[in-house]
């Protein structure tokens, strides 16, 4: 399994994961996110899904001009796939064929359907007793294993989605799935430890099982800190979320807004300074003088344009900046030229921007851009790959 780490050809250099070969069973987005980081380290990542419409990600809107889902062009770029019916003998052998030639496995399914599958412990490490699985869940294997969950349910059980409430007291819907992408980041995480531990340790192989609530839960260590010191969790808004008005946002004149994240005394202090009016500064930490002073500060940003207000204080030492649109921040050049954005070919070979997942990772070099695959794209040359009749395992109802 070693020679796992020998450099790919045609990249840009060694990086961390050429060679590494990863089967991809998970659905949606902590799935996603994490073999998304994979292929951002170097490992041919072959996502193995149901014939029947593949992984949801592929439904999920808004759709591109070549009916491909935004966000499956986003995060599955760079990958292959290969269309399996699991339920299928014959697809069940092809699977444990390809679990034999690869170092990890990740999936998304709840607690006990591998097993019902004839895909447990034991026939995998039969297929390879060094292989690295590390399964997504809600859950885990606990007393709510056999339950459904997504973002928004990981996030009430961890406790962070009562952190942050909108003005009728009810906790605001996260524009950004921390769960998911938290779960993402520790199962790739679980991935290159398994790896680690697999090169050093032989034939044992590696197990994790990364669950959404405990990786939503490693997210809150600011909230734990207060349970830790109090007994009890911070109040909302706290310091971060809205508490001090010298961390906050304001719009100004022509609507658009900013973000004063003026936290320490020398940075309020300074835009205090350049806004011409220092006695700001000494109302920063006063708690009963909060509402009056985002008051003011909430007149004073009113009355000039945004660009204004920018050449003024974004190149000072202020930690004020524009609140930009995620669109903005794709075209920003300063990004491009620091290699954080990437180009992606659509179905029709039209280019597309996207952020690396992992953008301090050496970066591949593309003689064109990488593309989302197809469903089932890669079937035929991974199927040759193993020797068998493309027609012949078709016939079988193995590729639905």
């Amino acid at each position: 399994m070693h020679e796992a780490h020998a450099p790919a050809p045609g990249g840009a250099g060694p990086r961390p994961l050429d060679g590494v070969r990863v089967l991809d069973l998970t659905r949606l987005l902590p799935g996603a996110y994490a073999t998304s980081l994979l292929v951002d380290l170097g490992a041919d990542v072959l996502k193995v899904e149901d014939p029947r419409g593949g992984d949801g990600l592929r439904m999920t809107p808004p759709y591109t001009a070549t009916g491909e889902s935004g966000v499956f062009v986003t995060m599955c770029h760079g990958k292959r796939s290969i269309a399996l019916d699991l339920t299928n003998a014959k697809g069940r052998t092809l699977l444990l064929e390809l679990v034999a030639r690869s170092h990890a496995l990740l999936d998304s399914f709840r607690p006990g359907v591998l097993d019902r599958l004839g895909l447990g412990a034991e026939a995998l490490a039969q297929a390879n007793p060094d292989l690295v699985h590390v399964s997504l869940t809600a859950y885990g294997d606990s007393a709510r294993a056999a339950l459904p969950g997504h973002d928004l349910n990981a996030e009430s059980y961890a406790g962070l989605l009562g952190l942050s409430r909108g003005p009728d007291g009810l906790p605001a819907m996260p524009a950004v799935p921390m769960a998911d992408f938290a779960t993402g980041l520790q199962a790739a995480l679980a991935v290159v430890s398994g790896l680690r531990f697999a090169e050093r340790v032989d034939g044992t192989g590696f197990r994790a099982d990364v669950t959404m609530v405990d990786s939503a839960l490693s997210f809150a260590t600011i909230a734990q800190g207060a349970v830790v010191a109090t007994g009890q969790a911070p109040a909302s808004p706290d310091v971060l979320t809205g508490g001090l008005a010298c961390y906050a946002v304001y719009r100004c004149a022509d609507g658009l807004e900013i973000a004063c994240g003026a936290l320490e005394p020398q940075f309020f202090g300074r835009v205090a300074d350049l806004v011409g009016d220092p006695t700001l500064a000494l109302q920063q930490y006063d708690v009963t003088g909060q509402d009056a002073l985002r008051g003011r500060l909430t007149t004073l940003f009113g009355e000039r344009p945004r660009h204004e207000w920018l050449a003024l204080l974004e190149d000072d030492q202020t930690c004020v900046t524009p609140v930009r649109t995620v669109a903005d921040a794709l075209a920003d050049p300063d990004l491009r030229a620091r290699g954080a954005l990437v180009d992606v070919a659509l179905l029709d070979a039209t280019a597309v921007t996207v952020a690396r997942a992992a953008a301090w990772a050496p970066a591949e070099d593309r003689a064109r851009p990488a593309s989302a695959p197809a469903l089932g794209a890669d079937t035929a040359e991974v199927l040759r790959a193993l020797g068998h009749d493309v027609d012949d395992v078709r016939a079988s109802g193995a590729l639905g």
